[in-house]
């Protein structure tokens, strides 16, 4: 036991030395299928993607009960820089590109903090069970299946990212099946310090036969056990659905959930508190400039300045528009900044960070 949660510390340790975020592309635009071209069609189309978009620059579905949103998305047209019309195999869709600072205007206005495009990598340790040979399979990004796009496509539709081992000879010297599948999180997080990410997600997947009462048949459904790691948060869960595809996107979306709550949490602007940043190395007005400008690139942070400067110490204000675990959780995915940590290694109570210059 104690071997075990020495390499579970170990791991966290080193996804939170990983090498930076990713900056997310087309949060702005979103992919609705159609079936026709109609006016009305179109109408329906552009409601539904800027729906899909306000999801991805909030974070969760729940932007979408503000009666802010709500009064807006039957205006939907007006916030659409540009559209198109594609057909892959067969299936129409209407393309649109949104109007980024118009939409996080709305979100702001509907009293959300806006998710920017710096999010963090997660690695998917995935192990599926065929339910008529029993055999178990791991998924790799080397082999893309109906599963894994599938869950790429549901990700791109959140705005998050996803990444699946390559399961080359060093991945499997290290893990296999057997470890995703009795969900051994120490060897699968030191297994994932190759990738450079700021997230583990394992889970495995399976067919289980779920019967209401006695008198009834037994119903077939798939089963997933899923764990989520990342610096400061450990989280696990099962979740049952009647199709791979539905339990796999559910994965996703929950998933992204987590994320969003992590890294921007509920605050808000009219919720907003002031906490004090205190910054080491801060040895020039250069320095101070570009700390300036990524805390307040930040999604959490509403405005930021420098409140004090002794030596190479300085002591910044931010106002945050979300949580302050947030604000840790973001500035973790930036590599010119390190949290300051105690002899034993872990973070100091007090926000206190070290500028790395690069």
């Amino acid at each position: 036991m104690k071997q075990i949660l020495t390499m579970l510390i170990g791991g966290l340790w080193l996804l939170s030395q990983s090498a930076g975020a990713a900056l997310v592309q087309g949060l702005y635009e979103a992919r609705v299928p159609i079936a026709q071209q109609s006016v009305k069609v179109q109408k329906q189309a552009a409601r539904e993607a800027m729906a899909q978009v306000l999801v991805k620059i909030k974070g969760n579905k729940d932007v979408l009960d503000s009666q802010v949103i709500q009064s807006k998305l039957g205006q939907a047209e007006d916030y659409i820089r540009q559209y198109r019309f594609d057909n892959e195999k067969g299936q129409g869709y209407f393309i649109a590109s949104f109007d980024g600072d118009k939409i996080d205007d709305l979100v702001r206005a509907a009293g959300f903090a806006v998710w920017g495009n710096r999010r963090p990598s997660t690695l998917v340790w995935l192990a599926i069970e065929n339910p008529d040979t029993r055999e178990r399979t791991l998924i790799s990004e080397l082999r893309r299946t109906e599963e894994t796009l599938g869950m790429l496509d549901a990700a791109r539709n959140r705005g998050i990212i996803l990444n699946f081992p390559l399961l080359d000879i060093e991945d499997l010297n290290r893990v296999g099946v057997f470890d995703v599948w009795g969900r051994f999180t120490g060897q699968l997080l030191a297994a994932s310090e190759r990738y450079e990410v700021e997230v583990m997600l394992s889970a495995r997947m399976y067919q289980v036969e779920i019967a209401d009462s006695e008198a009834q048949p037994a119903e077939t459904q798939w089963q997933l056990d899923w764990n989520y790691v990342m610096p400061g948060l450990q989280q696990e869960g099962t979740l049952t659905a009647k199709t791979k595809e539905d339990i796999l996107r559910e994965l996703v979306n929950h998933h992204a959930d987590i994320l969003a709550m992590s890294f921007v949490g509920e605050g808000n602007e009219q919720g907003a508190s002031l906490v004090e940043l205190q910054f080491n190395n801060v040895s020039d007005l250069d320095t101070y400039v570009r700390i300036t400008r990524i805390l307040q690139s930040l999604s959490v942070v509403s405005h930021a300045s420098l409140e004090q400067l002794s030596g190479s110490v300085g002591i910044f204000k931010v106002r945050l528009s979300g949580s302050e675990q947030g604000l840790i959780n973001a500035i973790g995915l930036e590599d010119r900044i390190q949290r300051q940590r105690d002899q034993f290694g872990q973070p100091m109570e007090a926000l206190q960070f070290n500028w790395v210059e690069l």
